[in-house]
């Protein structure tokens, strides 16, 4: 659309308008009274470059970062990143109380319902400064960081995350390898026995206690899966990023290869597989969030906001502390905002809301509902998913704790929004770093600083310091190891045989034994593991078979003798046949060539 078409949009009172500011500007001789040639005046004046260049030096310091900001977004003008960044949008005149008249100002010759045209955008490229790039300002030390911004938070938590994450990932895959843990039968979150047994081993316990969040009024439920954050948080990673499968509660191909080697490549490729998924849905997460389930309502995919919040991080300095609320500026400002629900919220809601002839009214204003909605999405992807993983530290209060500055049009009697109000600082640490590409590489199998077992001649696995031995470490020996008085254990040829059978790896076996013992193991104990390896391939499946009974002892004879059916099958007994399922074709074919069927 040329410029001239694009006026011509606009009535005719608007044109003059946009004539008077050009004519206080520039000069621009009569002025036309029709509505085709005041669009046309418009559109020439703005062709002209020593005009478009005095229109442009006319506006205001603010208003000439509003075109620029277009300018270096592809054209687009997008308030809430430019409110995030300066504060507020270029100064309009006053409105009437009563009525809404639009009047406009120099910035809107530039930037039409949102967008610099085409036309423009070639001619301002001399004329637009480079972007101002905004960066995140964290600081190394917390308390120094929040006393410098002259805030206070009495019994502020602080959760380093990097070395209980790696274990209890570890930990998690070992319990679904041994069967410890089992996932319920809608394949999305542990059966309580399993959940007891993660918990139970978790390195540094759960962020809160199941219970103190379930006593909350609004749940008034037993705790369950749903009540905590690692445990949670940990098993929808491990599905999502295609470590456990959700059909069968078993380890696949990239689960085991992880639990086996621990490298940390694999570890970057289940996180990206994560951050594309879209199996789980943060936002039911968000306990005061309400219409999920409205009818019609089309909610974005949850990968495409993962992957938004993920870039936005890679952009964020790593070793500092990082307010949340300036997290939250920087996505915007850096156009990494999303929507939640197709087209902006209309059926999502908080507290409640009236509706007349399928209109709904707002429930709060813009600001609030982002903070209620993305806000507190970016909070629990932050803290249920990355912290848990072990990828950023955190800072954060109880959530009944933290009040949070928002207003709803309708009475909130709960005591909090969501379980992750209280999120208030995070830390991008090494592995956060290494899995937002930040960092090259990253080193997570540290080397034990001093033995923890002693494997003896005999198979006896004796524990030098039983309270360094970590729960996931526990697991691995629960699983080729039977108790052998209050600190040692046993090599267990059954046990082993039965991890080899559910497919763990000999050598990652032995490889954990070698650690653990901080030197070469004994040549007994390496022969015993040899052994039980080949043991373990004593006998193999071959495939499906068929078991076919005939009318009688004759007829077997028959199949046996002949040189086609002969090559395949099988006796069993004296009536009976075995054949390979793949064969089953074949064999009835060739039956009714030698004048017999096959019922069945």
């Amino acid at each position: 659309m040329s410029l001239e078409q694009l006026f011509l949009e606009y009535n005719s009172d608007t044109l003059a308008e946009f004539i008077r500011l050009c004519a206080a500007v520039v000069p621009m001789g009569t002025r036309p009274t029709r509505k085709d040639q005041r669009a046309q005046s418009l559109a020439e004046t703005l062709q002209n470059p020593a005009h478009l260049q005095r229109l442009y030096r006319a506006m205001d310091d603010l208003s000439r970062k509003a075109v620029a900001s277009a300018y270096h977004n592809g054209g687009e003008f997008v308030a809430d990143a430019f409110i995030a960044q300066y504060g507020s949008l270029p100064k309009r005149p006053e409105q009437s109380a009563w009525y809404f008249t639009y009047t406009p100002i120099l910035p809107d010759l530039f930037i039409h319902q949102g967008q610099i045209p085409p036309e423009l955008m070639e001619r301002l490229t001399d004329l637009v400064p480079p972007p101002e790039r905004f960066q995140v300002v964290g600081g190394e030390e917390l308390e120094a960081f929040i006393a410098a911004r002259g805030a206070q938070w009495g019994g502020l938590m602080v959760a380093e995350t990097e070395k209980a994450g790696r274990h209890d990932l570890l930990l998690l895959l070992q319990l679904f390898d041994q069967r410890a843990v089992k996932l319920n039968s809608a394949g999305d979150r542990l059966t309580p026995t399993g959940l007891a047994t993660l918990l139970q081993n978790l390195l540094d316990g759960d962020f809160y206690s199941p219970a103190y969040l379930a006593s909350d009024r609004r749940r008034g439920a037993t705790p369950g899966a749903e009540e905590t954050i690692r445990a949670f948080g940990l098993t929808t990673f491990a599905i999502g990023a295609g470590l456990v499968s959700k059909y069968d509660g078993k380890l696949t191909e990239l689960g085991r290869a992880f639990l086996t080697r621990q490298d940390p490549e694999l570890l970057l490729d289940a996180f990206e597989i994560w951050t594309q998924a879209s199996v789980f849905d943060e936002l039911t997460r968000l306990d005061a969030l309400k219409g999920l389930r409205a009818h019609g309502i089309r909610l974005t995919k949850p990968g495409l906001r993962r992957s938004r919040i993920v870039e936005a991080l890679s952009w964020c300095p790593a070793g500092v502390w990082i307010e949340i609320a300036e997290f939250y500026r920087a996505l915007k400002i850096w156009h990494f905002d999303f929507e939640v629900e197709e087209g902006g919220i209309h059926k999502l809601y908080m507290g409640y809301r009236y509706g007349r002839g399928g209109y709904y009214e707002p429930w709060a204003d813009s600001r609030d509902m982002w903070l209620l909605v993305n806000g507190l999405y970016i909070n629990a992807v932050l803290w249920e998913y990355l912290a848990v993983i072990g990828a950023l530290d955190i800072a954060y209060l109880p959530p009944g704790e933290v009040e949070l500055a928002v207003a709803l049009y309708a009475d909130f009697e709960e005591e909090y929004y969501s379980r992750y109000d209280g999120l208030l600082f995070f830390r991008i640490n090494p592995l956060g770093a290494y899995l937002f590409g930040q960092a090259g590489d990253y080193p997570m199998a540290a080397p034990a600083a001093a033995p923890v077992l002693r494997v003896d001649a005999d198979g006896l696995l004796q524990l030098l310091d039983p309270a360094r031995l970590t729960p996931v470490d526990r697991a691995q020996l629960d699983q080729i190891a039977t108790p052998a008085g209050e600190a040692a254990y046993r090599l267990d040829v059954q046990k082993v045989l039965l991890a080899l059978e559910q497919g763990s790896d000999l050598e990652a076996l032995r490889g954990f034994l070698a650690r653990q013992n901080g030197q070469p193991l004994p040549s007994e104990v390496e022969r015993r593991l040899d052994e039980m390896a080949d043991a373990a391939r004593a006998f193999s499946i071959e495939g499906p078979m068929l078991r076919i009974r005939a009318a009688h002892a004759d007829l077997v004879s028959v199949v046996l003798a002949d040189p086609e059916l002969g090559k395949f099958c099988q006796a069993l007994g004296s009536r009976d046949l075995v054949i390979p399922t793949s064969r089953e074709t074949r064999f009835r074919n060739r039956l009714r060539a030698l004048g017999y069927g096959l019922q069945g």
